[in-house]
């Protein structure tokens, strides 16, 4: 009889772990047990990163082609109605589960395409408003629920200070033009107390984080080829180009400092940057192409960021409340 948990008892351990243990940790196991693999080749990929110089700076076409025809694209993401609604009820669940949440009565969501996060959170009793940029994603399931879908810049909401229990946004941050003109409106209207919740990704330097992959399917395309060369290829192949302004091309580094920035005034709650290393090997392959763009290698290998602040009003006083022309610019 072979050794170690039945196959059985492993399918029962799973669902378990998830009610017993935090989400955070949760994903934390999750994301160890994905990047495993590939331990060892992010060893060596570091090391070719570390010896090599900035040239050459890109590839050529011949290469591109190959890589094209060695990478399939992603599963689809799932944009039918039923798809919309699980996704938008498992985050409504995630944010209920976080610290403070549940005794949050007024939520905001920045950059909500379609709200049905905040369905979520108005079938479970709370009051809830979205904003984005566009509004043909609203989903009317979202308004009669009794969300409130709002048109709006998130880096000039229309909202008064400090009038939110908990801000929150999923897979926006690394879209919106100025993140920092963002966060600082979140820390204007969400009250002393109160929580910023965000979650998001690819990162711009990370091997998806172009979002080009439904058109180029090559991880990390955006350091191995010019943007030209891209959307010439793209073109001649009938699929569609690169989009300007479509992600910010913010690096790690960058928003690790807006968060040391801000800390004065938010505290970390929880906290976690996930790897993705299933692609670390064409950093080892090509890593001039990758010195050539950035010093930090992290930055390369870190996909994304979950991150929970909580408001803090104790570099401000006692009973004043941060204005924007408090913030620091």
């Amino acid at each position: 009889m072979p050794r170690g948990r039945p196959l059985c008892m492993e399918f029962r351990l799973r669902p378990l772990a998830k009610k017993v243990l935090p989400q955070a940790v949760v994903d934390a196991l999750r994301s160890q047990a994905l990047n495993l693999p590939h331990a060892a080749e992010r060893i060596r990929a570091q090391r070719a990163f570390s010896a090599a110089t900035n040239a050459p700076p890109y590839l050529g076409v011949d290469v591109l082609e190959t890589l094209q025809n060695k990478y399939s694209p992603p599963p689809e993401y799932g944009w039918d109605e039923r798809a919309v609604e699980v996704r938008g009820m498992q985050r409504a669940a995630r944010i209920l589960r976080l610290p403070g949440a549940r005794l949050a009565d007024s939520f905001l969501e920045l950059g909500c395409w379609d709200g049905m996060v905040c369905s979520g959170l108005c079938l479970e009793g709370k009051s809830a408003t979205a904003i984005d940029s566009r509004d043909d994603g609203f989903d009317a399931r979202a308004s009669r629920a009794g969300a409130r879908l709002l048109r709006m810049d998130a880096a000039q909401l229309d909202f008064a200070d400090e009038c939110f229990d908990f801000v929150y946004s999923y897979d926006a941050f690394e879209h919106f033009a100025s993140p920092e003109a963002v966060l600082r409106e979140a820390i204007r209207v969400v009250k002393a107390g109160g929580f910023i919740h965000l979650d998001f990704g690819p990162l711009y330097y990370s091997a998806m984080g172009e979002h080009a992959y439904n058109s180029i399917t090559v991880p990390y395309c955006q350091h191995l080829f010019p943007r030209q060369m891209l959307n010439d290829f793209a073109t001649h192949r009938g699929l569609k180009p690169i989009r300007p302004g479509r992600v910010n091309g913010w690096a790690l580094e960058s928003y690790r400092q807006l968060w040391d920035k801000y800390d004065y005034i938010l505290k970390k709650v929880r906290y976690r940057e996930r790897l993705d290393l299933s692609h670390v090997d064409l950093i080892r392959m090509f890593p001039s192409c990758f010195k050539s763009k950035s010093q930090h290698f992290d930055g390369f290998v870190v996909a994304s960021i979950s991150a929970l602040f909580r408001k803090s009003s104790n570099e401000l006083g006692e009973g004043e409340t941060p204005s924007s022309g408090q913030l620091p610019g």
